[in-house]
């Protein structure tokens, strides 16, 4: 491994044998890297250096590193993040295009064909939904996680002035979700109210 290779890695954060083939890094070299202890092998498929800049969200990294660049972190892993949400998910929640699939354990995937470039922010090595998107989704994932979750989960951040209903509305609107907010728009305004 070059100095640059090293330094490319070290920004790349978790990486696949992809990333690592991109900057001429073999899969023989990787294994004889992770040999070596000179490169971790966190998962299946995913690698990092031990001198990397890792952040909080380092389950978020490895997400979406292991299921490409159009996956996006949310679902309740989400609504966990924005703090709208008690429950500690069990798994990291990524949403996915309808033909990806994986049996990777500790990651519950949503195939959706909801388009997975609106209402998404570029965090430090991974995507995640915004908050408008999380709550807009948390409605049509009701059965998953549960109606009070989500409503719950509106009503929390509507109230801490983290978000409006209208901006919930225009989000929901955008990506064709508006008939499961319509569907809980009373519970929403009550819990408000309430």
């Amino acid at each position: 491994m070059t100095p640059k290779q090293e330094t490319l890695l070290k920004k790349l954060g978790p990486f696949s044998l992809s990333q690592a083939e991109e900057i001429g890094i073999s899969q023989q070299e990787l294994s004889r890297l992770v040999k070596e202890e000179k490169i971790e092998r966190m998962e299946r498929g995913i690698y990092l250096h031990p001198k990397a800049k890792v952040s909080r969200e380092i389950d978020f990294q490895i997400a979406c590193t292991k299921f490409g660049p159009k996956s996006v972190v949310g679902g309740l892993t989400a609504l966990f993040y924005y703090n709208l949400a008690n429950q500690v998910p069990q798994q990291t929640w990524v949403l996915v295009p309808p033909e990806q699939r994986s049996h990777a354990k500790g990651y519950r995937l949503i195939r959706t064909k909801t388009p997975l470039d609106v209402g998404v922010f570029q965090g430090d090595g991974f995507r995640i939904v915004s908050i408008e998107r999380a709550i807009a989704e948390g409605f049509k994932l009701a059965s998953k996680i549960g109606e009070r979750t989500a409503i719950k989960a509106a009503r929390i951040a509507i109230q801490q002035k983290q978000t409006t209903l209208k901006k919930i509305g225009v989000m929901a609107k955008e990506l064709g979700l508006d008939a499961y907010l319509t569907k809980y728009f009373e519970a929403i305004i009550g819990a408000i109210e309430g």
